[in-house]
């Protein structure tokens, strides 16, 4: 249950809460959304989930966004991010791009020069920018769902209709 309370009505916890500054949070969503379409979805779904870890956040835990899903990203890979570093299931692309997202999680203050150059070995100029701007986003919106402690529901937001609850496979 979230720590905010005197909540808006809405269908899932996340529209109850973001929802107290509606216009706020229908234009985050929609910027949110922008910044995630303009890169590969694999890749910016692992820096997504990867920040969501770092950051605890249960409700970012709980969804996948679905283009990185049809593009074919595994939940076994998913399971390794944590381990990305020697985990032969991720490319050399990958493990810059998660290396540069924990260091944006941890101090974004920290990132030198020479840290964005091997990044822009792997991105081009104009996807370093469209990273930037998704790392930004996504590091907002994990931290205050974890800050908020708001919990996996039983839907996805209206307002996330590219991303899909997490499917749990029983043994």
């Amino acid at each position: 249950m979230t720590r905010v309370k005197d909540l808006v009505h809405g269908p899932t916890e996340l529209d109850r809460v973001w929802g107290l500054r509606d216009d706020y949070y229908r234009l985050f969503m929609a910027d949110y959304r922008k910044a995630l379409s303009n890169l590969d979805p694999v890749l910016v779904e692992l820096c997504r989930v990867r920040v969501a870890q770092m950051v605890e956040s249960s409700f970012d835990l709980s969804v996948r966004y679905s283009p990185a899903i049809n593009a074919g990203l595994s939940q076994e890979k998913i399971a390794a991010l944590a381990d990305y570093p020697a985990s032969p299931l991720f490319t050399d692309r990958e493990r810059t791009a998660l290396e540069f997202t924990e260091q944006w999680v941890i101090q974004s203050s920290s990132i030198t020069d020479e840290d964005v150059q091997r990044l822009l070995t792997v991105l081009s100029a104009e996807e370093f920018i469209y990273f930037c701007k998704a790392l930004s986003v996504m590091d907002q919106f994990a931290r205050a769902n974890a800050i908020f402690a708001i919990e996996p529901g039983d839907a996805v937001p209206a307002t996330m209709p590219d991303f899909a609850l997490v499917q749990t496979v029983a043994v």
